[in-house]
C-alpha cells in the first residue's frame, strides 16, 4: 500500500466494501493500472468486515495512494461518507467493491466532467469472472438494453439510472448536497441511497451525464437467495423514497411494473393479505430456489424465479406500510415521561417509562406507523407521502427524563419533535411553582443533541413558558423568535413552536409566522390534513390514564372529548 503524499489530488475513488475481501482487491488493483496522468487516490471503507479485508488491502503493493478506513457495519451510505470525508481530491468517484475499473475509466470521467457535466454515470458491463448462471445472464442483458437505451438520441436517466455503483462529482458539490442519506441503508441493508442522492442532485439544477465510454465491469456474486432478499428490501427502501420524495411516488412504483397485470392483480394484493399469506410467501420463494438450485434450470423455473423476485419486492413494500398515499394524520402531544403521582395539579401530564412502552408498543401492533419532522412539513406543504395510520410523536418541555426512553425510541426507530423552553435548558421547569408541582430536570444541550442524533428533531416552547396571549408585541418577539435564536442545535434553528398551555390567538399566529416558523401546535384535539393551518396544528395529548383500550379509542377517536387543562 502506498500512502498518500501531500500535493494536489484530482479525483478521490472511495469504495464502500463489506465481507468480499477477494472482489475488493480485486477493484483496488484495476485501480492500479489506470492509464492517466491525473493524480488520483483510492479510500477504501471497510464497513464491519470479519473477512481480513483490512489486513489485506493495508499489505497491497500498487502503484496509486490506497487509504484504508474502518468503521462498524453501519451500511454503505455511512461507509461512502466516511470516504468523503477523508478525501483529499477535487473530484469524488464512487465505485461499489464489485466493479472493476477499465483502465480509461478516470480519463473518459473527467472528459466528461470538462465538457460541463456536474455529475458522470458510466456503462457497468458484467465482468468475464462472473459466475456462469441465470442471474448473470440477466445481468448482462439489463446492462446492454441500459447503453442501448441510454445511447439513443434524446433518451434521459431514468431514477433508476442513478446507480453509485459508478458516480463522479466534484467534492464541493457532494458536501452541499448533503452527501448520502445513511438512513436508507442502515443496518447494512439494500437501499435507494443511490437514487435518493441522484435525485437530489437533479432538483439542484446539476447536469447529469451518461458516458458509455467510461467502464467499470461488475464482478456480480449475488446468489438466488440473496438476490431475492435484495429485492425486497428495495421494496422497503423505495417506500422510504417515496416518503421523503412525494412528488415521485408514482414513478418510483411504475418502475417496478406497479401496474402490471401479474403484480397489480396477484402479488399486490397476496402482500397486503400478511400475516395471513407467509406460508404462501414462504411455500413459493422455496420452491422458486429448489427449481433454480438445478444445475441447467430451464425456462419456465427461471420465468417463475423472477415472479417470486417480484413478490418479494412487493412484500418489501407492504413491510414499509405500503405505497405512500395522502391520509389523515394524528399528532400526540406527551409531556413528563415520568411517574408524577401525589402532585394532583399535575399527575396527569407524567407517563411513566413502563406505560410510555406499553403504549408505544400497542399502537405498532394497531399498525400505526411513526413519522419523522421532515415527513411532517412535507404533508403540511405538499400533502401526500405518508404511511397507513401515521403518527407523529412530539414531546413538550423537554424534560431530561426523555433520555430514560430514548433506548424504547432507537429499539422502533422512532422519531419526533421535542419542544425546549430555550431559557431553561438544563434548569428546571420553574413555570409550575406557583401551581405546587415538583421541580423537573430539563434537557441540557447535549442532550438535546443526543435526541437530534436519534431523530427527534429540537423545537421551541418559547423562552419563558408565558401565557403568550397575555403578552405584548414585545414581549412575544422575544419568547417566540428569541426562543428560536436561543435553540440552535448542530447549525439548525427550529422550524417547529409549540404554544405554551395550548394558549394562542391571531396575533401570537402573526408572530410565530413572521418568526419563520414552518408548523405550530396547540393542544385542541383533532386531526391534521393536507390543508389544516400549518400554524393551528391540532394534537392529541396523551396522559397517565390513557390506558389499554382507552388509550387505543383516544389515538383512534384522535383525542374528540372533554380533557383536563393542558400543563403543557
Amino acid at each position: 500500500m502506498t500512502d498518500v503524499s501531500p500535493g494536489w489530488i484530482r479525483f478521490s475513488v472511495v469504495i464502500p466494501t463489506y465481507q468480499r475481501r477477494e472482489l475488493v482487491l480485486a477493484a483496488v488493483r484495476a485501480l492500479a493500472s489506470q492509464q492517466t496522468e491525473l493524480p488520483f487516490e483510492v479510500i477504501v471503507v471497510v464497513d464491519g468486515s470479519t473477512d481480513g479485508s483490512i489486513d489485506a488491502l493495508r499489505s497491497l503493493d500498487v502503484s496509486c495512494p490506497v487509504t484504508v478506513l474502518q468503521q462498524p457495519n453501519r451500511g454503505a451510505s455511512s461507509a461512502r461518507n466516511l470516504g468523503a470525508a477523508a478525501a483529499r481530491g477535487e473530484m469524488l468517484l464512487f465505485l461499489d467493491d464489485d466493479m472493476v475499473a477499465d483502465r480509461r475509466l478516470l480519463s473518459e470521467l473527467e472528459r466528461s466532467h470538462r465538457e460541463g457535466a456536474d455529475v458522470v454515470f458510466g456503462h457497468l458491463p458484467l465482468h468475464a469472472d462472473s459466475p456462469d448462471n441465470f442471474l448473470s445472464d440477466g445481468i448482462r442483458q439489463w446492462t446492454d438494453a441500459r447503453l442501448t437505451r441510454l445511447m439513443a438520441p434524446g433518451e434521459q436517466l431514468t431514477l433508476h439510472d442513478l446507480m453509485t455503483g459508478q458516480m463522479s462529482l466534484a467534492r464541493a458539490l457532494f458536501v452541499n448536497i448533503g452527501g448520502f442519506d445513511t438512513n436508507f441503508t442502515r443496518g447494512g441493508t439494500f437501499g435507494d441511497e443511490d437514487i435518493d442522492i441522484g435525485y437530489r442532485l437533479i432538483r439542484a439544477g446539476c447536469r447529469l451525464v451518461f458516458n458509455p465510454a467510461a467502464v467499470s465491469h461488475q464482478n456480480y456474486v449475488v446468489r438466488p437467495r440473496d438476490f431475492l432478499r435484495r429485492n425486497r428490501q428495495s421494496g422497503t427502501a423505495d417506500v422510504a423514497f417515496a416518503r421523503k420524495h412525494p412528488e415521485q411516488a408514482s414513478t418510483i412504483f411504475a418502475l417496478n411494473g406497479s401496474e402490471r397485470p401479474l403484480n397489480r392483480h396477484i402479488w399486490r394484493p397476496l402482500a397486503a393479505l400478511a400475516p395471513l399469506s407467509v406460508p404462501v410467501h414462504f411455500a413459493l420463494r422455496s420452491l422458486a430456489l429448489a427449481l433454480v438450485r438445478r444445475k441447467h434450470p430451464g425456462d419456465r423455473a427461471i420465468r417463475f424465479f423472477y415472479q417470486i423476485w417480484a413478490m418479494e419486492y412487493w412484500r418489501g413494500v407492504r413491510d414499509a406500510g405500503g405505497i405512500p398515499r395522502s391520509r389523515l394524520l394524528r399528532v400526540l402531544a406527551y409531556h413528563a415521561i415520568s411517574d408524577l403521582a401525589g402532585a394532583p395539579i399535575v399527575e396527569p401530564y407524567g407517563v411513566p417509562p413502563r406505560l410510555f412502552l406499553s403504549q408505544i408498543t400497542m399502537l405498532l401492533r394497531a399498525g400505526f406507523q411513526f413519522i419523522s419532522a421532515d415527513e411532517f412539513l412535507r404533508f403540511l406543504r405538499h400533502g401526500g407521502g405518508l404511511p397507513p395510520r401515521p403518527i407523529l410523536l412530539t414531546f413538550d418541555d423537554a424534560y431530561q427524563d426523555l433520555l430514560d426512553v430514548l433506548p424504547v425510541l432507537r429499539q422502533f426507530g422512532i422519531s419526533g419533535v421535542v419542544f425546549a423552553v430555550s431559557g431553561r435548558v438544563g434548569a428546571s421547569n420553574t413555570w409550575d411553582e406557583a401551581i405546587g408541582a415538583p421541580l423537573l430536570r430539563t434537557l441540557d444541550r447535549e442532550g438535546l443533541r443526543m435526541l437530534a442524533e436519534a431523530g427527534v428533531e429540537t423545537g421551541a416552547h418559547s423562552q419563558t413558558h408565558p401565557v403568550l396571549p397575555l403578552l405584548s408585541d414585545e414581549e412575544l418577539t422575544r419568547e417566540i423568535a428569541g426562543s428560536i435564536a436561543d435553540l440552535e442545535i448542530g447549525g439548525r434553528h427550529p422550524r417547529m413552536f409549540a404554544y405554551p398551555y395550548g394558549e394562542y390567538d391571531q396575533r401570537v399566529k402573526v408572530h410565530a409566522g413572521s418568526a419563520g416558523i414552518e408548523a405550530a401546535f396547540t393542544v385542541v384535539p383533532g386531526l391534521v390534513r393536507s390543508e389544516t393551518d400549518p400554524l393551528e396544528v391540532p394534537r392529541i395529548e396523551i396522559t397517565r390514564e390513557d390506558r389499554s383500550w382507552k388509550f387505543l379509542w383516544k389515538v383512534f377517536a384522535a383525542g374528540r372529548w372533554s380533557r383536563p387543562k393542558s400543563q403543557s
